[in-house]
């Protein structure tokens, strides 16, 4: 079970976070790597993230994690937001997933990475195993950077403002 701290912590940055950090101008601006040339992530890297990506929140009758640029958006987060031990850390921790998917996942079918990525997700969260903190990490990242875009919030979760008094002793 979450805290509640957790939860908001969460539903503000899925929500609400991209767009009220836009609201304070440049300087909260995360600028997107685009067209495949990066700032963070090497080629390779860059090539995981994105089919990790694609294949979390693929595109169905809504946009997908490619279609709104999370691998740009995570590149350009690293890049410019996080500190030294963090990029240090984010290197590691995609290699590390790497070694879990196998060298080969990059040029499986579809059919074949879905279900390794389903085993090592199964893996990962079942009782919370300390070695896949890195993937529990990155598939946080990838699903909030999607749902802190337009459309992820939008479309996907249909956010809109609901008017209304709020009662933070509400049971979740």
């Amino acid at each position: 079970m979450k805290t509640r701290r957790e939860v908001l912590k969460g539903l503000i940055v899925s929500i609400g976070g991209g767009s009220l950090l836009s609201s304070c101008g440049d300087i909260a601006r995360v600028d997107n790597s685009v067209n495949g040339i990066t700032k963070f992530y090497s080629e390779k890297e860059s090539a995981w993230i994105s089919k990790i990506s694609d294949l979390l929140i693929p595109r169905t009758e809504t946009p997908g994690a490619i279609d709104v640029n999370v691998p740009g958006f995570l590149d350009g987060l690293m890049a410019e937001w996080a500190n030294a031990e963090t990029k240090e850390n984010h290197h590691r921790g995609v290699e590390k997933i790497q070694s879990q998917l196998g060298a080969d996942y990059l040029i499986l079918d579809e059919g074949n990475a879905i279900s390794r990525l389903a085993e090592l997700d199964a893996k990962a969260f079942k009782g919370r195993p300390r070695e896949y903190t890195e993937y529990r990490s990155l598939k946080g990242l990838i699903t909030q950077a999607y749902f802190a875009s337009e459309d992820g919030a939008l479309l996907e979760q249909k956010w809109m403002a609901v008017p209304g008094k709020w009662d933070p002793r509400v049971e979740i």
